[in-house]
């Protein structure tokens, strides 16, 4: 591993970090996660949004961790890459002064989906490899007049893709263990659950009322989650993925006993992907008891027909360790597995590990 201060390793991928939202911990978590050496043996990192929100955000700055000097650019090309210097592409002149912590603050969510924006063009004409985004607020977007109510949704409308697909998984789920960047750390050298297997999930809707979700649910979308899901452990060196489809209702509807969802939209949508492939696709089986088994390494991903149906079991199997992939896009993205935590925001307590297995995510997926 290259010393503090040393020539960058030229073949690293580019990763742009978003700042996220300015009153939560997305900044403390990226000055953490950047005091890491390991970080920059594996990319170039470079966070995109306001110098002043990170220079503040230095105060914490671990007692034991090397001091970071903050690098204000104008330009991707002015950037270090080194570690030891924190290279930030000012778009916001936001500063401490203007955001109250902990708090949902419009001037923190127009600065967070600035950066966003900037980040995803850069990605888009080819300057970035990837972007990894730090958390923001929904409300404070939409305070600040973004219509999205998260980064997948905005992030296809920024790319103009019809059918991005949310996908939460452990670290290791894209990646087969013979191919994982050499990346040892400190914050990832424990396991949450050591009996944990590596295995993902994939969402058929996002970001919408409980009650809206049947009403989202097609024939067609649960296919294209099923196929963007296959192409996406294809292309990170699983060749013969196999996937798993949850019910919607109690039971997955006890032959409709308890809801007509499985009948009328998701087993056509499996028996349709299974006769477009030769891969493997169960179910649909009912919820309670499918991520037993794929926590047991049964499948190598879940597909979920809404948010707390998948979010909540794999947190609960590895919360902290997590990445967030956003599939279907024409540019890579990952993120954290967590909110803005505003109830620890300013403390000094935010931990930065699902940060740190976010850029290991992006920089892999960066260079197959």
């Amino acid at each position: 591993m290259p010393r503090s201060g040393t020539t960058i390793v030229e073949n690293r991928p580019k990763i742009g970090i978003t700042m996220g939202d300015a009153a939560g911990i997305g900044p403390e978590i990226i000055i953490k996660a950047l005091t890491h050496e390991s970080i920059y043996s594996m990319c170039q990192p470079i966070v995109i949004g306001s110098p002043a929100i990170l220079q503040d955000a230095c105060q914490f700055i671990p007692s034991n961790a090397p001091q970071l000097k903050i690098n204000t650019i104008k330009t991707l090309g002015q950037a270090k890459a080194i570690h030891g210097t924190i290279d930030v592409l000012e778009i916001s002149s936001v500063s401490p002064e203007d955001i109250s912590l902990g708090t949902i603050d419009l001037h923190a969510g127009a600065a967070a989906v600035k950066a966003i924006k900037v980040a995803t063009r850069l990605a888009m004409h080819g300057e970035l490899d990837a972007i990894t985004t730090a958390p923001i607020c929904k409300a404070a977007i939409n305070r600040a007049g973004t219509p999205y109510p998260g980064h997948t949704e905005m992030l296809a409308a920024f790319t103009n893709t019809p059918d991005a697909v949310m996908m939460l998984c452990t670290r290791e789920a894209l990646t087969p263990e013979s191919e994982m960047l050499s990346f040892k750390s400190e914050a990832l050298s424990f396991k949450i659950n050591n009996n944990s297997a590596a295995f993902a999930v994939s969402f058929v809707t996002n970001h919408i009322p409980l009650a809206d979700v049947p009403k989202h649910l097609s024939v067609q979308r649960i296919m294209k989650v099923i196929r963007i899901t296959q192409q996406a452990l294809i292309r990170c060196g699983i060749s013969e993925p196999r996937l798993v489809v949850a019910g919607l209702n109690p039971h997955a509807g006890e032959e409709g006993m308890f809801g007509e969802e499985e009948a009328r939209f998701i087993c056509p949508a499996i028996t349709q992907a299974q006769a477009q492939t030769e891969l493997p696709i169960e179910g649909p089986l009912p919820a309670d008891v499918l991520f037993a088994k794929a926590n047991q390494g049964e499948w190598h991903a879940v597909i979920a027909m809404y948010h707390d149906q998948g979010n909540i079991p794999i947190k609960l199997l590895s919360f902290g360790e997590l990445v967030n992939v956003t599939l279907g896009l024409p540019i890579i993205r990952t993120s954290v597995d967590h909110g803005t935590a505003f109830d620890i925001a300013g403390k000094g307590i935010a931990n930065e590990t699902s940060l740190m297995a976010a850029l290991n995510c992006a920089s892999q997926l960066a260079i197959f």
